[in-house]
């Protein structure tokens, strides 16, 4: 129950500690989506439930502060989450080459989404303004993803003794019994 009720309090934390780094290290060229790595490590990690409440208040918390059109980094999120969750149930994903190029492949997506939006529902192309952006946003994320994983994997060492092993619960446990 308090994980409900202090996910919004936190993910309104991460989306402005994200824009924070992100305006002080790029001043403001590139966006660090940490969030976005979040929601892949929810994927892999998390139940259905949980993480899908996840993906939705980030996604939405983001649509919210960043001013984008609301609901569409709630529906990327939630997408990204999906494909994380049911990626994690097929593969082990434990390897760091493995969390980096889904990193990257997850971070092209939701580019890819954003791009296709934009474009189709203002007339944009936003690829014409930015055109290096992108890539270097995208292969900054997935760095990130493996240093991130590979820190939660140290604390979940730290704190539980032994590191979490995907191998124990796939196909077993991941989904909440309310599904």
């Amino acid at each position: 129950m308090i994980y409900y009720l202090l996910l919004p309090f936190l993910s309104i934390l991460l989306v402005v500690l994200q824009a924070s780094i992100a305006d002080i290290l790029f001043s403001g060229r590139l966006i660090l989506e940490i969030s976005l790595i979040v929601v892949i490590y929810a994927g892999f990690r998390l139940d259905l439930i949980k993480g899908l409440t996840l993906a939705f208040i980030l996604g939405f918390v983001y649509d919210c502060l960043a001013g984008s059109v609301l609901g569409l980094f709630t529906f990327i999120y939630m997408v990204i989450f999906l494909c994380s969750f049911f990626v994690s149930i097929r593969l082990s994903t434990e390897k760091l080459y493995f969390i980096a190029l889904f990193s990257l492949i997850c971070s092209f997506l939701e580019e890819i989404l954003v791009i296709l939006f934009y474009n189709l529902a203002y007339g944009l192309d936003i690829v014409k303004k930015t055109p290096l952006i992108f890539p270097l946003q995208a292969v900054l994320i997935s760095l990130l993803a493996v240093l991130f994983f590979y820190l939660m994997r140290r604390t979940e060492g730290f704190l539980y003794g032994k590191a979490f092993q995907s191998t124990e619960r796939a196909r077993t446990g991941r989904l909440s019994a309310e599904a």
